[in-house]
C-alpha cells in the first residue's frame, strides 16, 4: 500500500491533488487542521493535512469482483466536487475571514461595505497577506473615489464646525499654502468672538505670515472687513465653534453668511470623534449649505474608516485631511488611494495585535 500526506486549502483541493497523484482508487484515511504561517495566520483558515493511501495493483485485484460500477462512483465524486465548490465559494465570500471582517467592521465602514470588500476574494489572496491587503485596498479606493473632490477655489472660504476640531489651525495651514506656495495675497477674518484664545491664535498666525487680519463681531463689521480686504486674492473666514443644532449658532451664523459674496464653505470635523457625534454634526450644520468636508486629527485616530460613512452621510466631497499640528505641512488633499492605505494599515495593526479598536 502506498501512503502519502498532503497539505491543502480545502477538501476540494485534496480530492483533485490526490486523484491526480495517486489515481481515482486512492482513499483518504485521515485529516487534520494545520495553522498557517504568517502575520495574518490567525485571521485565515487553517490548512488541511490530508493523508491518503492507495493499494497496489496486486493488492487491489486480490479478492475484488471483476465487475465494479465505476460510473456510479464517478457520479458520486462529481456530486462531492460540486458541493465542495459551492462551499468554497461561500467561504471565499468572507465566512472564512471572520476576524478580518470584524477588524474591518471595527473601522465603522458599515456592514454593506465590509461585505463588498470581502466578497469573492481570489483564493490565492486568502493565504497571502500582501496580496489580500492589496485587493482590499484597491476595492476600498474604488469605493472612495466618487466621495473625494478638490476645493472649488472660491475667493472667499468659510470654515464651519464644532468646538475643538481644529478649524483655526486648518485655516492657517491653507492660508500658509496659498501665501507661500501659490504667492496669493491672503486675508484672514475671525467671527469667533467667544474664545479670546482663538482670536489670538489666528492673529499670531497672521503676524507670522505677514497676512492682514480682521475681527468681525456682527454682520455689519463683516461687511467692513471684506471691504478692507478687497485687494486680497483669497479671504479665509474662521467661525465660532458651537454644538450642532444650537439655535444661537443657527441665527448668528446665518446672519454672517448672508453678508458674504459667493463663497465656499468647509465643514471641519475631527476623526477622533465617534460616528454618532460626527453624524450629528453633519446633520446639524447642513442648514448652512457646506460644500466640502475637511477631516482633522487623522494622526490621532484609531478609526480612520469612520471617514467613509460620514462623507457618504454628508453628501459632499471630502477635500482635505489633516495629519498633525504643524503649519503648513500637516494637511493634504484627500486622495482615495492614500486614505484606503491608511485604513488598511489600521486594520492590519489591529489584527496583528489582536485588537479590534
Amino acid at each position: 500500500m502506498r501512503i502519502k500526506r498532503y497539505e491543502v486549502r480545502d477538501m476540494q483541493e485534496a480530492y483533485v491533488t490526490i486523484r491526480r497523484d495517486l489515481g481515482p482508487e486512492a482513499m483518504i484515511i485521515s485529516t487534520r487542521n494545520v495553522r498557517q504561517k504568517g502575520l495574518l495566520g490567525f485571521l485565515l483558515p487553517p490548512h488541511l493535512e490530508v493523508t491518503a493511501a492507495v493499494e497496489t495493483a496486486a493488492e487491489w485485484t486480490k479478492g475484488v469482483p471483476d465487475q465494479i460500477n465505476w460510473q456510479e462512483l464517478r457520479q458520486d465524486l462529481g456530486e462531492i466536487k460540486r458541493a465542495l465548490g459551492q462551499m468554497r465559494e461561500g467561504l471565499t465570500n468572507g465566512q472564512v475571514l471572520p476576524e478580518l471582517g470584524r477588524a474591518l467592521a471595527a473601522q465603522e465602514l458599515g456592514d454593506e461595505l465590509v461585505e463588498k470588500l470581502l466578497a469573492k476574494l481570489p483564493p490565492e489572496s486568502l493565504a497571502d497577506e500582501a496580496m489580500g491587503g492589496e485587493v482590499i485596498r484597491a476595492r476600498l479606493a474604488d469605493h472612495l473615489l466618487p466621495l473625494i473632490g478638490n476645493s472649488n477655489g472660491a475667493r472667499v472660504q468659510v470654515f464651519l464646525g464644532p468646538t475643538g476640531v481644529g478649524k483655526t489651525t486648518t485655516l492657517a495651514k491653507l492660508a500658509a499654502q496659498a501665501s507661500i506656495f501659490r504667492h496669493e495675497q491672503v486675508g484672514l477674518i475671525t467671527l469667533d468672538n467667544y474664545r479670546i484664545g482663538a482670536v489670538a491664535q489666528l492673529r499670531t498666525y497672521g503676524e507670522i505670515m505677514g497676512l492682514p487680519f480682521e475681527i468681525a463681531m456682527t454682520p455689519a463689521e463683516l461687511r467692513v472687513a471684506l471691504e478692507k480686504l478687497q485687494e486680497c486674492d483669497r479671504i479665509l473666514i474662521d467661525t465660532a465653534g458651537r454644538p450642532p443644532g444650537s439655535n444661537d449658532l443657527y441665527t448668528e451664523t446665518k446672519g454672517f453668511l448672508r453678508v458674504l459674496p459667493e463663497h465656499e464653505a468647509f465643514l471641519v470635523l475631527s476623526c477622533t470623534a465617534r460616528y454618532r457625534d460626527l453624524l450629528q454634526a453633519v446633520q446639524g450644520f447642513a442648514p448652512f449649505g457646506y460644500d466640502r468636508l475637511i477631516i482633522t486629527k487623522l494622526d490621532e485616530s484609531s478609526c480612520p474608516g469612520v471617514i467613509v460613512p460620514i462623507t457618504q452621510a454628508a453628501g459632499v466631497p471630502l477635500a482635505y485631511l489633516c495629519t498633525g499640528q504643524a503649519v503648513p505641512e500637516d494637511i493634504e488633499a484627500a486622495d482615495p488611494y492614500r486614505l484606503a492605505n491608511r485604513i488598511w494599515e489600521r486594520v492590519a495593526a489591529d489584527g496583528s495585535s489582536g485588537g479590534t479598536a
